[in-house]
């Protein structure tokens, strides 16, 4: 077996970039990340605008779809349905 020869000693001026470089990134990263965060709050209260509409509309499809259904029962049952009798 080969013996391995003792590692060298890294040049304080290699080991001070390095430490510059990872606070570098971290301090990066953490800006970045608050700028994102707050163009994704605008974003998300714009999607529940446009999802509270979105919402609103199906629920008076909905709504208008089961009164054609129970209006179509009533005729099937034999019942008057309140609209018509209304006219």
């Amino acid at each position: 077996m080969a013996t391995l020869a003792a590692p060298r000693n890294v040049s304080p001026l290699i080991r001070a970039a390095r430490y510059v470089a990872l606070t570098s990134g971290i301090v990066y990263g953490y800006r970045r990340y608050n700028k994102l965060a707050e163009q994704e709050k605008v974003i998300q209260e714009e999607e529940n605008k446009i999802r509270a509409i979105n919402a609103q509309r199906r629920k008076e499809k909905q709504e208008k779809a089961l009164a054609v259904q129970m209006a179509e029962l009533a005729k099937e049952v034999g019942i008057i349905p309140k609209s018509s009798s209304a006219s």
